[in-house]
């Protein structure tokens, strides 16, 4: 058993090769505050554009926060991208929430989900999103789910869900996880606001993987699952912890792009947003993002980075699969080795499963590096490898 495993950790996930596969998903959410960014976002490295966040009034009519949506969706309609009202959102104000629950009432409940589809139906929408969460997920959320599957497929409109990365609410039934196309794992958050005593990451690479791990033991196969990313981070280094967005931060300086964090500030650069763009190639149908809206239009652009892994142009002139490099032993001591097998230069980086970088190098054709490890604390790695043909990432094991 433990040598199959290790072996495994020998397979490297190719985005070259993985890329290939029909119908993988970049889904990204833009709030109606963001509107004013719309003619700078490139609509052309979406596959799924969510609206947020529609909500009900107390009369049951649906709002996008009072704004035309109109302009969205032509835009993204011109570049074959399919839009989706997400509904609800973390944070309702009071009206919304009293709105919620009395609609989603049994007897109220049927008129509710006809509101629903004639708003969609109206704006030629291919679905909705439902974004319930924590407090606001009750007792009458799996029955709603349930009548609102069957009016969706009476239409042939899209249901999916914003789910968080590592939490199951218990008042989900198995029947109602079973009735979303797909699930939004948001994984970020991890820390925050509410947690100003605990900085730190809030969306570490091994988030993902244990995302990814959990919801697929929750019964959701892995092509119904698209993974989260942050286009924002967390500044810890005042008492009031505060959100901040990609775009004023990497403003700021461009080198900020590169890495994790900036003396107190957490987020995610390009390369932990490609490692995770990979990892989600690799393993599940999509990749999501939160939001669009924050991203740097230039290129710096996160949102591009992504298109950047998704597109890579497969290798047609090597075999199937054929790995760019040969590394061993795994699990390694006190050296790594490397060998190029491409016909290009590699550039190697070594990190830990945070995104955090613990080693860079440039490898020529047909030669063999040695990586000196002997300072690295025990676990797990990745070694991510990109070359002219592509891209390889490494899971490997430090003993």
């Amino acid at each position: 058993m433990h040598r199959f495993l290790l072996f495994l950790c020998l397979i490297p996930l190719s985005s070259s090769f993985l890329q290939a596969q029909d119908g993988f998903k970049v889904v990204g959410y833009l709030p109606y505050y963001r509107f004013s960014y719309l003619n700078q976002i490139d609509f052309s490295q979406l596959t799924h554009l969510n609206l947020a966040f529609a909500n009900p009034d107390l009369t049951g009519q649906l709002s996008v926060g009072g704004q035309d949506i109109v302009p969205a969706i032509q835009l993204a309609r011109q570049h074959g991208v399919s839009v989706m009202a997400s509904l609800a959102g973390g944070g309702l104000t009071d009206e919304w929430e009293e709105a919620w629950n009395y609609w989603m009432q049994p007897d109220k409940r049927s008129a509710y989900i006809h509101n629903i589809v004639a708003y969609t139906l109206a704006y030629e929408l291919d679905g909705v999103d439902l974004d319930l969460e924590w407090g606001y997920v009750n007792s009458l959320y799996s029955p709603f789910v349930l009548e609102l599957r069957d009016s969706m497929t009476a239409n042939g409109l899209l249901l999916t869900a914003a789910l968080p990365g590592t939490h199951r609410y218990p008042q989900i039934t198995d029947e109602a996880l079973a009735a979303f196309d797909w699930i939004n794992m948001m994984v970020y958050d991890l820390t925050g606001p509410w947690a100003p005593n605990n900085p730190g990451p809030h969306s570490p690479y091994y988030f993902a993987v244990n995302a990814i791990n959990y919801w697929r033991a929750q019964g959701v196969p892995s092509d119904k699952l698209t993974l989260g990313v942050p286009f924002y981070g967390y500044d810890f280094s005042t008492t009031t912890v505060s959100s901040f967005t990609y775009r004023t931060l990497v403003s700021q300086d461009p080198a900020y792009a590169y890495v994790d964090q900036v003396g107190m500030k957490f987020y995610n650069g390009i390369p932990t947003i490609q490692l995770k763009t990979e990892l989600a190639l690799a393993e599940v149908s999509g990749i999501m993002i939160w939001e669009i809206g924050q991203d740097a239009y230039n290129d710096l652009s996160l949102l591009n980075a992504i298109n950047e892994v998704v597109q890579a142009t497969p290798v047609r002139d090597l075999p199937a699969q054929a790995p760019l490099a040969h590394v061993y032993p795994n699990p390694f001591g006190d050296e790594l080795a490397v060998e190029n097998r491409s016909g290009s230069p590699l550039g190697l980086r070594l990190l830990s499963l945070d995104g955090r970088p613990v080693g860079q190098y440039t490898l020529q054709p047909g030669a063999l590096h040695w990586l000196n490890t002997a300072s690295l604390a025990p676990g797990f790695y990745l070694l991510q490898v990109v070359g002219e043909q592509g891209r390889e990432v490494y899971r490997v094991v430090h003993r």
